[in-house]
C-alpha cells in the first residue's frame, strides 16, 4: 500500500489520489493551528467511499487478531491425553486472565494514539506522531513489570477466585510461556495505531496473516511433535506475537517514506513531556475497554450460577461466540470512524467530521439491523453450529430471539465509542460505561435473571439495557451537548501542546 506525504489537498491512497477533506478555499495558516477558511459542504457519497476503503482491511485484520485465541483452544482440545479437558480449561482460563491483566491494559493505554495520531495527521503535524509513539513506549515499558509479575504468579490469584487447583497450576504455566510475546505485541500495537492514523491499512492485514501462520505451524509442531506438549501452544502464541514487529522492518525498508514522514529520531525528553497528555487519554481509554470486558466476564459468572446452569452456560456460550464474530465488523467500522473523525478534527474541518460521524453511524445502523434480522430468522439454526443437544439448542434459540433486536444497539454503541476516541473524549466514555454497565446493566440483568426467574434470557436482556443506556448517553453528548466546532478547536489545542 502506497501512502505518500500529502499535498494540502490530497492524500495518496493505493496509488490513487483521494481527497482527505472537501473544501473550496485555500488552507490558511494561523499560529498554532490550521484553519480552513469557509469550509465547503462535504459530500456524503465521497465520505462513504472513503470510510468503506478504511473499513474492510480493518475488519480482516480484526478477524485475524481473534484467531490466535481460537487456535490455542483447538490445539489444546486435540491433545491425545486423559487430561485434555483440563488443558482446554487451563488455556481458556489463562487467556481470560491475561486479557484482563495484560492485554486490556496495554491495548487500552495505547488507545490514546487513536486520538493523538489521527488528529496530528489531520493537522499535518507529522513530527508529533513520532513523539506520541515514544511517549507510548515509555508508558507501556513502565507497565510491563507489574504485568509480568501478576501473570508469572497467576496461580495464586486464580486459586483465590475459587478455580480448580490443577487447572490453575496449568494456567500459570501457560501464562508464563505466553509472557515473552507480550512486549512484542504491545510494540506492534503502537506502530499499528501510528500507521492506521495515516490511513495505512493493507500491510497490517498481511502482517497479521503471517503472524497467524507462524502461530498455527509452530503450534502444531511444538504441541504434537516435541516434548513441550501443552506448553508448546503458549510458546507458539508468543512466537506469533514476536514476529509481528519484526515484519514491520522489511515493510519500512521497502517503503521508507512511510517511516520518515513521522519518525524524526529519538527525543526522549520531548516524549517525556507528552506522557501526561498521553495518560489523560490512555487511562480513560483503558477503563473504557476494561469496563466492557469485565462486564462480559461478570455475565459469564452469573450464567454459571443460574438454575439449570449447564444448559444456561451452553446457551450463553453460543451468544458470546456469535457476538464475538459479529463484533469484528463493528470493530473495523469503529476504527475507521475514529480515524476519519480524528483526521477531520485535526484538519479543523468540523463539518466534514460531523458528516464522517453521521455516515459511520448510519452504516452501523444498516449493518446491525441486517445482523439483527439474520439472528432472529436463523435463531433455530445458528445454535446447531455449536451444540448438539435439543435442550441447549432450544434455550439458545430463545436467548437469540431476545437479543436479536438489541444487536442494533450493540453495533451502534461499538461505533460511537470509536468516534469518542476520535474526538478525544475517552474520559467521558469511560464514565458512561461504568454507569451503564455497573449501575444499570449488570444489576438489571441480575434482577431479571434471578428475582424474576427469566434465567439466561433475563441476563442478556439486562445487559442489553446497559448497552442502551451507554449508547443513549453518548449519542446525546455527541449531538446535543457538544458542538463540532468546539471539538475541532480542542483538537487544534491538543496537537499544539
Amino acid at each position: 500500500m502506497a501512502f505518500e506525504p500529502r499535498s494540502p489537498t490530497f492524500a495518496r491512497y493505493d496509488g490513487e489520489h483521494q481527497p482527505l477533506l472537501a473544501y473550496k478555499d485555500a488552507v490558511v495558516g494561523i499560529p498554532g493551528s490550521l484553519e480552513i477558511a469557509d469550509e465547503a459542504e462535504p459530500h456524503v457519497v465521497e465520505e462513504l467511499k472513503t470510510l468503506l476503503r478504511l473499513v474492510y482491511p480493518v475488519v480482516v485484520t480484526t478477524a485475524l487478531e481473534f484467531l490466535p485465541g481460537f487456535t490455542c483452544i483447538i490445539l489444546a482440545g486435540h491433545i491425545q491425553s486423559p487430561h485434555t479437558q483440563q488443558y482446554v480449561d487451563a488455556a481458556t482460563l489463562s487467556t481470560m486472565f491475561m486479557n484482563i491483566t495484560a492485554y486490556s491494559i496495554g491495548f487500552g493505554l495505547t488507545s490514546a494514539l487513536d486520538t493523538l495520531c489521527s488528529q496530528a495527521y489531520g493537522a499535518k503535524r507529522f513530527g508529533k506522531i513520532g513523539i506520541y509513539f515514544q511517549a507510548g513506549l515509555q508508558i507501556i515499558g513502565a507497565c510491563l513489570g507489574p504485568i509480568f509479575l501478576v501473570n508469572w504468579y497467576s496461580e495464586s490469584f486464580l486459586l483465590f477466585m475459587g478455580q480448580d487447583a490443577e487447572v490453575s497450576r496449568l494456567a500459570q504455566s501457560f501464562s508464563r510461556w505466553m509472557l515473552p510475546g507480550v512486549p512484542f505485541v504491545f510494540l506492534y500495537e503502537l506502530v499499528r495505531k501510528v500507521l492506521q492514523a495515516q490511513n495505512i491499512m493493507k500491510p497490517l492485514v498481511a502482517i497479521a496473516a503471517i503472524g497467524n501462520v507462524v502461530n498455527i505451524v509452530s503450534g502444531y509442531w511444538l504441541t504434537y511433535h516435541t516434548s513441550l506438549g501443552f506448553e508448546g501452544i503458549a510458546l507458539s502464541r508468543s512466537l506469533g506475537n514476536m514476529v509481528l514487529p519484526f515484519l514491520l522492518v522489511p515493510y519500512f525498508y521497502f517503503h521508507p517514506h512511510h517511516l520518515s514522514q513521522w519518525w524524526r529520531g529519538w527525543d526522549l525528553k520531548e516524549a517525556l513531556a507528552h506522557v501526561a497528555l498521553f495518560l489523560r487519554l490512555g487511562v480513560p481509554g483503558c477503563l473504557m475497554m476494561t469496563m466492557e470486558w469485565w462486564a462480559f466476564e461478570l455475565l459469564t459468572l452469573m450464567a454459571g450460577v443460574l438454575p439449570s446452569a449447564v444448559v444456561s452456560v451452553s446457551a450463553h456460550a453460543v451468544l458470546v461466540n456469535i457476538n464475538n464474530t459479529i463484533y469484528m465488523t463493528f470493530a473495523g467500522l469503529a476504527v475507521a470512524s475514529n480515524i476519519r473523525v480524528g483526521n477531520c478534527l485535526g484538519a479543523n474541518a468540523p463539518k466534514q467530521a460531523r458528516l464522517a460521524c453521521t455516515v459511520s453511524l448510519t452504516l452501523a445502523l444498516a449493518i446491525s439491523s441486517t445482523f439483527a434480522l439474520l439472528l432472529y430468522v436463523l435463531r433455530h439454526e445458528i445454535p446447531r453450529l455449536f451444540l448438539n443437544d435439543a435442550q441447549g439448542i432450544a434455550r439458545a434459540a430463545s436467548v437469540l430471539a431476545v437479543w436479536a433486536p438489541l444487536e442494533v444497539l450493540d453495533g451502534l454503541n461499538a461505533v460511537v465509542q470509536g468516534i469518542f476516541r476520535g474526538v478525544g473524549k475517552q474520559k467521558v466514555a469511560a464514565t458512561v460505561n461504568a454507569v451503564a454497565y455497573y449501575v444499570f446493566g449488570i444489576p438489571v440483568a441480575g434482577v431479571l435473571g434471578f428475582h424474576f426467574f427469566l434465567g439466561i434470557e433475563g441476563l442478556w436482556l439486562g445487559f442489553g439495557f446497559g448497552i442502551f443506556v451507554a449508547a443513549s448517553l453518548q449519542f446525546y453528548m455527541l449531538f446535543e451537548s457538544w458542538t463540532w466546532v468546539e471539538l475541532a478547536e480542542d483538537a487544534q489545542k491538543r496537537t499544539a501542546e
